[in-house]
């Protein structure tokens, strides 16, 4: 009897300090910073997720949701900054802040970012209105045109493409395209 008893008591120890441990951790957990991950491009020997510098950007006709026509002929306009987000993608959820920033502090006019949001026009309608003040924006499945047209294989996808269609610079991050920006503008 006095054997079980011990058994008890012990087990009884341990399952308390198993609590203990258990809350300390849960306490260093909560604590950690839980901010985004800035974006950065992806390790040497990953593929690319969309054409890479000195590729050239195929034709392309599409609408933008305030019903004009984009083509080709869009990237005339100087040296062009592009992005392709997708609906339901963490990373361009947490880079879209970042990207509107290059936007401002960078100077790019409307008429010089073009931005393509793939999903559904409802799911998308908050960025929509976020970034159609400052960019032209088309909204379009995965297969769409501006996607096909700029390559894209992965979300997300910038670039800055030169006046001949020309991919400048390109990468899932803002950071792939710091050079080329600043040389744009």
């Amino acid at each position: 009897m006095a054997f079980v008893i011990a058994l008890t008591v012990l087990f009884g120890a341990l399952s308390l300090f198993n609590i203990v441990l258990t809350v300390g951790l849960v306490r260093r957990i909560r604590g950690m910073d839980a901010g985004p991950s800035p974006v950065t491009a992806p390790p040497a020997g990953l593929p690319a997720v969309m054409r890479t510098a000195g590729g050239q950007v195929e034709a392309f006709e599409s609408v933008t949701v305030r019903g004009e026509t984009v083509s080709e002929r869009f990237l005339s306009r100087g040296p062009v900054l592009a992005g392709v987000f997708a609906h339901g993608c963490s990373a361009c959820h947490e880079l879209l802040p970042g990207f509107l920033s290059l936007i401002e502090s960078e100077g790019y006019s409307r008429d010089r970012v073009l931005v393509t949001l793939v999903g559904r026009p409802a799911e998308l309608a908050d960025d929509v209105r976020q970034l159609d003040p400052v960019a032209t924006v088309v909204v379009e499945g995965r297969r769409g045109a501006v996607a096909r047209a700029l390559g894209v294989k992965a979300y997300p996808a910038l670039a800055v493409i030169d006046t001949g269609g020309t991919v400048r610079a390109s990468g899932p991050g803002i950071d792939s395209l710091s050079a080329a920006v600043t040389e744009s503008v």
